[in-house]
């Protein structure tokens, strides 16, 4: 499988993304996080190619609000953005 990652639109996204995951499942450690971005990042390259979830719509991973997603191809990246 392809690596995939993924980034935030702004600051306040991931940090939108961020709080909701820490009240759903606590403190996440520095050294955590780049293990949780990879796990989330393949879930969605998953759930987009088996058709579970179409791009510009929000994504949910693990009950969690990731937020509404896009894809850069030339990056092989999935950003997401705070629902409004």
């Amino acid at each position: 499988m392809e690596e995939v990652l993924i980034d935030f639109y702004r600051g306040k996204d991931e940090q939108a993304f961020m709080d909701a995951w820490e009240a759903a499942f606590g403190k996440v450690q520095e050294d955590d996080i780049d293990s949780l971005y990879e796990d989330i990042a393949d879930a969605i390259d998953v759930a987009v190619k088996n058709g579970s979830h179409e791009l510009g719509e929000p994504f949910i991973y693990k009950g969690v609000t990731v937020g509404k997603s896009d894809y850069n191809a030339f990056h092989a990246l999935y950003i997401f953005e705070q629902l409004k």
